[in-house]
Parts: C-alpha cells; sequence; structure tokens
C-alpha cells in the first residue's frame, strides 16, 4: 500500500534532514563523551574549511552548467532578504531597549546563516538525483555560495561598526582581506572559471578532488555539533529566544515573499529558503568577540537557532515540496 502525499513528502523531508541531524548529534555525542577534544574539534573544523570543503565546491561546480539568470534571480533574493532582515533586527533592538553594543549583535545572529555547514549538506541531499533539473538548481545553489559569502561578512562587520557600537577602525580592511583568501570564495572561483571554459581536470586531479570533497560533509557537520556542546545559552533569555527565532522563521519569510515576487522557480525558491532558514553561523560569535560586542548574546543565538532549525527546515522542505 503506498503512503498518502503528505505521508510521502514527510518521509521524503526525513530522507534529507535525518543524515544531517543525525550526524550533528553524533559530533555532539563524541564531544561531550571526551572522544573528541576541544583541540580536536579546532583542527577538524580547519580540515574541513579550508580543503574538503574547497575541493568539494571545485569539483561539484567544474562538473555543472549552471542557469545564470537563475543565480542571479537567486542572489537577489537571497541578498535583498538579508538586508531587509538586518533593518528588521535593528528596528526591533531598539524596540527591546537593547544597548548600542547589543543592536549590531543582534541583527548580525538574525540574518547570518550557516551556509557552509547546514546549507550546503542539506541542498546537496534535497536536490539529489540523475534528471536535469536537480543537477542545474545543485549548481546554482553552489554558485550563490562566493557571493553570499562575500555578502555576509561584509555587512557582518558594518552592523558591528554602526555608529554608536563597537570595534576598531580597521575592522573593515580586516574583512577584506580575510575575502580576498577566503577559501570558500576561491574554490567557487575556480569551478566556476572551469565551468565556463568548458576544461575539464585530468582524471588524476578530478578523482583526487572527488575524494577529499568526500570528507567535507561528515567533517562539517561533526564540527556542528561538536560546536554546540562547547556553547552555552547566555545573555538575556528573552533577546536570545526573539533573534534565533527571527533567523529561522522572519528572515525566510522574508525570502519566500521576494521570490514570490520577483517569479523565481520552485526549485530556486527552495533554494533560497533553505539558505536564510539555516541557523546563525559560529563565526558571528567569533567577530563578535573580536569587535567587543555582546558576546553572551552571540553565543546564546548560535545555539538556539541551531535547536530550532530541524522544525524550520521541515516547514521551508514542505512548504517548497
Amino acid at each position: 500500500m503506498e503512503p498518502s502525499p503528505g505521508v510521502a513528502v514527510l518521509l521524503i523531508i526525513l530522507d534529507i534532514l535525518a543524515p544531517i541531524f543525525l550526524v550533528i548529534a553524533l559530533g555532539w555525542l563524541l564531544t561531550r563523551s571526551g572522544f573528541l577534544s576541544s583541540q580536536a574539534l579546532v583542527q577538524v573544523n580547519r580540515l574541513a574549511y579550508w580543503v574538503a570543503l574547497p575541493a568539494l565546491l571545485v569539483h561539484r561546480i567544474a562538473q555543472a552548467s549552471p542557469d545564470v539568470d537563475a543565480v542571479a534571480g537567486l542572489l537577489l533574493v537571497g541578498g535583498g532578504a538579508t538586508v531587509l532582515a538586518i533593518l528588521v533586527a535593528l528596528v526591533v533592538a531598539a524596540l527591546m531597549g537593547m544597548p548600542p553594543q547589543s543592536r549590531g549583535t543582534f541583527a548580525q545572529g538574525v540574518y547570518r546563516g550557516n551556509l557552509t555547514f547546514i546549507g550546503l549538506p542539506i541542498i546537496l541531499y534535497a536536490f539529489a538525483g540523475p534528471d536535469m533539473s536537480s543537477a542545474s538548481a545543485e549548481a546554482s545553489a553552489l554558485l550563490a555560495f562566493g557571493p553570499m559569502v562575500v555578502l555576509y561578512n561584509v555587512l557582518a562587520v558594518l552592523v558591528l561598526l554602526l555608529p554608536g557600537g563597537t570595534g576598531h577602525g580597521n575592522a573593515l580592511r580586516d574583512a577584506v582581506r580575510g575575502l580576498l583568501t577566503n577559501p570558500i570564495l576561491i574554490a567557487c572561483l575556480i569551478g566556476l572559471m572551469m565551468s565556463l571554459s568548458g576544461l575539464s581536470f585530468p582524471t588524476l586531479a578530478d578523482r583526487s578532488l572527488e575524494v577529499v570533497g568526500q570528507m567535507a560533509l561528515p567533517l562539517a557537520l561533526l564540527c556542528i555539533g561538536g560546536t554546540l556542546h562547547t556553547s552555552h545559552i547566555r545573555g538575556r533569555l528573552a533577546w536570545v529566544i526573539t533573534g534565533a527565532v527571527m533567523k529561522v522563521s522572519v528572515v525566510p519569510a522574508i525570502g519566500f515573499l521576494l521570490a514570490l515576487w520577483l517569479g523565481l522557480s520552485a526549485e530556486h525558491t527552495r533554494i533560497a529558503l533553505i539558505l536564510l532558514a539555516c541557523p546563525t553561523a559560529t563565526a558571528s560569535y567569533i567577530l563578535v568577540k573580536q569587535l567587543q560586542g555582546d558576546e553572551a548574546l552571540a553565543s546564546g543565538v548560535v545555539v538556539v537557532s541551531n535547536l530550532l532549525a530541524v522544525p524550520a527546515m521541515v516547514v521551508v522542505l514542505a512548504v517548497t515540496a
């Protein structure tokens, strides 16, 4: 007996999300048990970010045939929703009576999602399949990573250096320098050049990139789980919960309205909402610490938004099914 359409959709969503969050849970358990130490977690994170993920992106994008117009629409939705989310977050922060030091931290927590470690695995599973539409959608998503990384990093510094905020004058320059050496951005550019040129890697290089890239997703997810164990909910609980809820619900809702307005395809609307519903990136806490923002608020939003990401992604995948 075949399941009803509703049950079938839920089973598909389970197949997409369960492997991802089960591996995250495994990372949490390995860290909690002491099998993965804090030092090992840092080293695994570096391996995933600097080696495995770039190899995955170069290999996948180089083989892709992306729809450039669709990528442009995807970036308009992602970028527009990000800017609007910052404005809404700053208004909410003011209404909640947050001091200037906390407002930029709150805004960054609301918009800056973990695209690389959460968004990428979900997209790859959501569009896994041999058909051309899945391959084209995946290629568009991968190409959107580079520009979104640039946007997120630059805006993160700007919102933390708002008038009345804290930080130092060299922060924007440091952010630009970081972008020029960002492995995700560089990998996207190399893959795009290979794709547009029609060239292909020699078999030896192609297979090597594929093997190294296969480490990326499990390592990234283990790191997320380990980081959640070492992080704690601190700061004003009302601020933390509000920021986390806005991150996984208000931001994708804004993106959904923009996607409808711009006439984005169903596949690219799904990509946009997955990216926008990602929980707050751990990198947001690191930057807040460097620029002397509200560290407790930043840490709390990261933890709570990751806990809320599961139901949020279920809703996103169900709405865009």
